[in-house]
């Protein structure tokens, strides 16, 4: 296990959206995956999403303004995609 929270649970083999509709991305399975960053809309901070292809689709993983908490979703992505790796080669 990665990271977890109410929202959300990343592990070795699983990206898991827990909230508001629960969503399961295969580690194996995510290709191409990159961060956004969208400008401050007035007085809210910057969002930030990590999107990626999944199959033909691409998809929204995770996104939020809280930079602690986006880095800590990066970083538990970042692990399991490197494990992912680290286990096919």
């Amino acid at each position: 296990m990665f990271y977890r929270s109410p929202d959300l649970v990343v592990t070795a083999e699983h990206f898991v959206i827990l909230r508001p509709a629960h969503v399961q991305y295969r580690i194996d399975f995510l290709e191409g995956v990159y961060v956004l960053e969208h400008p401050r809309a007035g007085r809210r901070p910057a969002a930030q999403e990590i999107r990626a292809q999944y199959g033909l689709h691409d998809v929204r993983l995770f996104h939020s303004c809280d930079r602690r908490v986006f880095g800590q979703v990066r970083r538990a992505l970042i692990r399991a995609l490197e494990r992912r790796h680290a286990t096919s080669g």
